[in-house]
């Protein structure tokens, strides 16, 4: 009997295994470079924000190389009505050197204003033509070493240090407030994100920023009542989690006295803060409210001189030798009413996208967003955030997200 000899695969079935093999290979190496892309651009936008070291300029070179490495990936990249009305707002900003008193002064703003729109690329396209799940996880994973890394070196919380900027370092904190929740739309692990929240959380407290602290606070008000079934679903979610966890951390702040302390105090300025604003005067322990109400006087008379075009970049501060300390002002003063429609204009066109998916089954998102704008919104009263790095990403971000849902229902109504 004849033994029979294996047949060789056919040409056929050799190129249809080697194209799985490529494509999964080729999905392996997108991934990856989706992953440290979104770390790197965060880790750097980290680094910036906490380093004086590590100018603007620099960072303008990152995130400009990093763009560049995704379009060797990708070879596009999103552009959006969002993204344009900033454009058009750093192109004004620009034209404004003109006029304005101090051209060197002017590049405090124009430099991070093309940080901000680098970065609203950049992660509008990350998470919207790659794995969004991998693009948020790179996201709250480089949030998370550049947070780790200012503990290590600076011992933050446990120990404040002596130039601390504690509104920079809750406007750091928020962004990675966003990045876990944003992940967690994606995913479940609802026991880990709700460890990192809580954490980031007390973190913001520690910090003692109120304006940041009521921000978060603000936040989930307006998502409880503009979505309240889908908030009470997500209190619903991650009930057993928040408790037992509120718990652990509850008696971990108890047994560190310095800790304790931090907390403690931060939310006692939060107390303070929603006190000054109910009585509209000043309070003991370090506020401000008259000194920004000068502020704003000097900013709106200096405004009504030219309400349209403004009087050029940092002009506010080159007069006075402060900012404002408010977007609105800011924006009036220098850049008049084009700055001011052209920047909020972000905002509401994202607010346009949330109502354009209402009654599509979209999960936690819209909740996130609605928080996040209303948060971030409230925080531009009283902080300059036109050129903020963070807020470019978590704009970025919710676009690019609102845009796959939008797609998604229209391809499955």
């Amino acid at each position: 009997m004849q033994a029979s000899a294996e047949l060789p695969l056919s040409e056929t079935v050799m190129r249809a295994r080697f194209a799985k093999a490529y494509a999964r290979t080729e999905r392996s190496v997108t991934a990856i470079s989706a992953f440290f892309l979104a770390a790197f651009a965060v880790v750097a936008t980290m680094l910036a924000s906490l380093y004086e070291s590590f100018k603007p300029t620099r960072l303008s070179l990152v995130l400009g190389a990093l763009l560049a490495l995704h379009l060797v990936c990708e070879r596009r990249v999103l552009i959006t009505r969002e993204s344009t009305l900033y454009a058009a707002l750093l192109g004004y900003m620009t034209l404004s050197i003109f006029w304005t008193p101090d051209d060197n002064l002017a590049m405090n703003t124009l430099i991070p204003g093309l940080n901000f729109l680098l970065l609203f690329v950049l992660f509008a396209s990350l998470a919207t033509f790659y794995d969004v799940r991998v693009v948020l996880f790179g996201t709250l994973c480089g949030f998370i070493f550049g947070a780790g890394l200012y503990t290590i070196t600076q011992g933050f919380p446990f120990s404040r240090p002596a130039d601390f900027s504690y509104n920079a370092i809750a406007g750091m904190y928020l962004f990675g407030l966003f990045a876990v929740f944003a992940w967690a739309c994606y995913v479940r692990h609802a026991f880990l994100c709700v460890v990192i929240a809580v954490v980031i959380m007390l973190h913001i407290a520690a910090t003692t920023s109120i304006k940041t602290n009521l921000g978060v606070l603000l936040g989930a008000m307006a998502a409880a009542v503009i979505y309240f079934r889908k908030f009470a679903g997500v209190l619903r979610s991650y009930a057993i989690a928040l408790i037992i966890v509120s718990g652990v951390m509850t008696y971990a702040i108890i047994s560190n006295g310095a800790l304790l302390e931090r907390v403690e105090s931060g939310y006692a300025r939060v107390a303070l803060g929603v006190e000054v604003l109910s009585a509209r005067e000043d309070a003991p322990k370090g506020t401000s409210f008259v000194q920004r109400q000068d502020w704003k006087a000097r900013g709106l008379a200096g405004w009504a001189e030219d309400p349209i075009f403004g009087k050029g970049a940092e002009a506010f501060r080159a007069q006075f030798g402060i900012t404002s300390h408010s977007t609105p002002i800011d924006l009036l003063y220098n850049f008049g009413l084009i700055g001011l429609v052209l920047f909020y204009g972000v905002f509401t066109t994202v607010v346009a996208r949330l109502y354009h998916i209402r009654g599509v089954r979209t999960g936690q998102l819209p909740v996130l967003v609605i928080a996040a704008l209303t948060c971030y919104g409230f925080i531009t009263l009283s902080g300059t955030m036109h050129y903020n790095p963070f807020l470019a990403i978590v704009i970025g971000t919710c676009v690019a997200l609102l845009r796959r849902e939008s797609a998604d229902a229209r391809r499955d109504p």
